[in-house]
């Protein structure tokens, strides 16, 4: 069985303490040279493991002061009860129920773009697998897919092009890597020039944007840009009861404080 990367180690323990109090809300992580002693890693594994917790919420980095412990409960932390209640899934769901297909798939090999290299794990000087991809549903484009991979997990990855429709199935089948986890971002934005002529429609339309995150059992499996004509597909949240945060003491303090 594969183990855990290094950073994922130290990122698991950092939360664990934190979540166990040894770092209480308020007290500082101790600096990067006594976490590389202390995990016996080297600093960019442990800027890594910091950058996910920053990521999620746990810590902040004060510039001058060290990387502080936060309370993502508090009213200054308060987006955290945006999420939705109690998701149960997440699909999408086109307005023309047709035939989803890729226009064409096209994978090379880049030096990884800064967002990606910083989820992949990977500094931006490597070179890691780009697949680009248009999907359509029936005669209509209307996403635009670009994935990012490590060459080391998948090293004949390029031989493929054309070859699969679910990256996910096909990683699976021929490299037996599965996707264990993720995180995907979705905001809006306007299509630009290359995004109105790959999609057939005008610049400025809007689109959905996701960026995903993905992780498998040899670590951060891919990092994925998608853009999407919101007039042709739109997502759909199923959710169920009431969360527990809810009920949480420092929530029902914060939305008193509100009124």
């Amino acid at each position: 069985m594969a183990r855990y990367p290094a950073y994922k180690v130290v990122y698991n323990k950092l939360k664990e303490d934190i979540d166990n109090d040894v770092y209480p809300v308020g007290t500082f992580l101790p600096p990067e040279g006594e976490l590389e002693k202390i995990f016996h890693v080297s600093r960019t594994t442990v800027r890594h493991a910091i950058d996910l917790l920053v990521r999620e919420g746990i810590i902040r980095v004060k510039q001058g002061h060290g990387t502080e412990v936060v309370n993502i409960k508090s009213p200054g932390f308060s987006k955290i009860y945006q999420k939705f209640h109690n998701v149960v899934s997440l699909t999408g769901e086109f307005s023309n129920q047709g035939y989803t297909y890729s226009k064409g798939t096209w994978i090379d090999r880049v030096i990884a773009p800064p967002k990606a290299a910083k989820s992949l794990g990977v500094n931006e000087k490597t070179e890691v697998f780009r697949i680009q991809r248009v999907l359509c549903n029936g005669d209509r484009p209307f996403c635009i897919m670009t994935n990012y991979l490590r060459t080391d997990f998948f090293p004949d990855l390029d031989a493929y092009t054309d070859k699969f429709f679910d990256l996910y199935l096909f990683l699976q089948k021929h490299y037996n890597v599965s996707f264990t986890t993720g995180i995907e971002r979705l905001t809006a934005i306007k299509a630009d020039f290359i995004d109105a002529q790959l999609l057939e429609i005008a610049p400025g339309t809007p689109l959905f944007y996701t960026e995903r995150e993905a992780m498998c059992q040899l670590g951060p499996l891919e990092y994925l840009e998608c853009k999407i004509l919101s007039e042709v597909y739109s997502f759909v949240v199923a959710m169920e009861g009431t969360p527990q945060w809810y009920y949480d003491p420092d929530y029902q303090n914060a939305i008193q404080q509100c009124q």
